[in-house]
């Protein structure tokens, strides 16, 4: 039995990428194969992916579908007949994009549309954080295992950058990490900051991450920027893949920042936590269930107050050692270790379910490769 695992877009620095490469070696180290399969294929993955042209369904084996907008691949779940499961990282609402990229809009809403079709094609689901499993539910789907969305805690290395941490250790900075898209929010975050600069003139934001989505939206942001008179306090570094500078930005800043619009899991509030971290959230679903203890929850669409807030928080040195301690305490959903174990759980939950009958041949396999579960108590 092998596990075919099809993505749309396989580069580095994306989350569902980064995701299916972790994915890859905790079912190896089940003694699972997991071949990697994507209808785009960054140059640095060309020898750990293939087309998902070249998929072949045996009858005998897995698919592995991550579901997150709509693209070439679902040709070839329609014709697969292996043993389907979706992993289900949610859909970004069309309306966000709409403006900006009328084709992925499209996109996301032709994924949208059909989520309650392929309640009967998909013979289980995987779901990060329970909005996921909302989603699912009212699409009509019943067998869910929970898996939380993995940090590649490999990807930062002991090391940092020496030359930027010398630098950043100098600074009281905001981080912000992510695209540079609507979805973000990113309009708000620099109001926000506006606010905390009127409290904290020394106080600086990075926004690290990509620009080449929806440059009409990095303009906005950018004009937002010099409306505010911040410009000689926010740096916009464009994407930033490098392991010894991620870990410098992420080591020695003040607090992270994601007022997202929509989010399925966000994978840097997880990072931040690894370095202990406190979140800036809004409270959009699921940071309450990822960050919840270990954030500042702001009303967003009241950057007065926000930026008050925030300035109080970064001042109170018994506060904000608290929320260092939570963050280091939720870190550990995290992990690789984390991500072992729920993939067992997944695991024995498939055989669990189709125990005393008879099954595809997947997963009269998968029963060898599942986890004894534990004795009862």
């Amino acid at each position: 039995m092998r596990i075919h695992m099809m993505t749309p877009v396989l580069t580095t620095g994306d989350a569902i990428g980064n995701y299916a490469v972790s994915l890859q070696r905790v079912f190896r180290k089940l003694g699972v194969s997991v071949r990697l399969y994507a209808d785009h294929i960054d140059p640095a993955f060309k020898h750990d992916a293939r087309p998902t042209s070249a998929y072949r369904p045996t009858g005998q084996d897995i698919l592995y579908f991550h579901y997150s907008i709509w693209s070439e691949n679902f040709t070839a779940l329609d014709k697969s007949t292996d043993f389907k499961i979706m992993d289900y990282h949610g859909v970004a609402p069309p309306h966000l994009s709409i403006d900006f990229d009328p084709k992925m809009a499209a996109l996301c809403q032709t994924a949208i549309d059909a989520l309650p079709k392929y309640a009967s094609v998909f013979d289980w689901c995987v779901y990060h954080a329970e909005n996921g499993r909302w989603d699912l539910e009212e699409a009509g789907y019943t067998n869910f295992s929970k898996v939380r969305l993995p940090v590649d805690t490999a990807f930062f290395g002991i090391e940092e950058d020496r030359e930027l941490s010398e630098m950043l250790s100098r600074l009281e900075y905001i981080l912000f990490v992510g695209r540079i898209v609507p979805q973000k929010d990113v309009l708000s975050i620099i109001r926000v900051f506006g606010e905390v600069h009127k409290h904290r003139p020394d106080a600086c934001l990075f926004l690290v991450g990509g620009h080449d989505v929806l440059p009409g939206y990095v303009q906005q942001v950018r004009d937002e920027i010099k409306r505010l008179g911040v410009a000689e306090r926010v740096r916009m570094t464009d994407k930033i893949s490098n392991r010894a500078m991620l870990t410098s930005l992420y080591r020695h800043a003040k607090f992270l920042v994601s007022l997202s619009e929509w989010e399925n899991c966000c994978v840097p509030t997880g990072e931040a936590m690894f370095f202990r971290l406190p979140v800036i959230n809004a409270g959009a679903v699921p940071l309450p269930e990822n960050v919840g203890d270990a954030g500042v929850l702001i009303d967003k669409t009241d950057p007065v107050s926000a930026g008050r807030m925030i300035s109080d928080v970064w001042d109170n040195a018994s506060a904000y050692q608290t929320l260092q301690e939570n963050a280091l305490k939720r870190s550990s959903w995290f992990t690789d270790e984390a991500l072992l174990e729920n993939v067992g759980k997944l695991m024995t939950d498939l055989a669990a379910a189709h125990q005393g009958q008879s099954a595809h041949p997947a997963i009269e396999a998968v029963k060898s490769f599942a986890p004894a579960p534990e004795p009862q108590q």
